[in-house]
This record gives C-alpha cells, structure tokens and sequence, in this order.
C-alpha cells in the first residue's frame, strides 16, 4: 500500500511541475505563435 502512495505523489509532483513549466513559459508549449517564428 505504501508503494501505491509513493508512486501517486511522485506521479503527482511529476504532472504539477510540467503544468507549472507549461503554465510560466510559453516557449514549452512549441511553435504555437503568431509571429511565424516556428522551429523546423
């Protein structure tokens, strides 16, 4: 059961961090923009 927790916290602390990076920085979220500066 333990094992079970251990594995839901880090699964969780993994998917806030990536939202938190995607959230503050646009530049992860790819070559969505405007401005047709996409990286090729």
């Amino acid at each position: 059961m333990g094992a079970l927790i251990m594995v839901g916290t880090l699964t969780g602390l993994a998917v806030l961090i990536v939202g938190l990076v995607i959230y503050f920085d646009p530049e992860a979220r790819g070559p969505r923009g405007t401005d047709g500066e996409g990286e090729r």
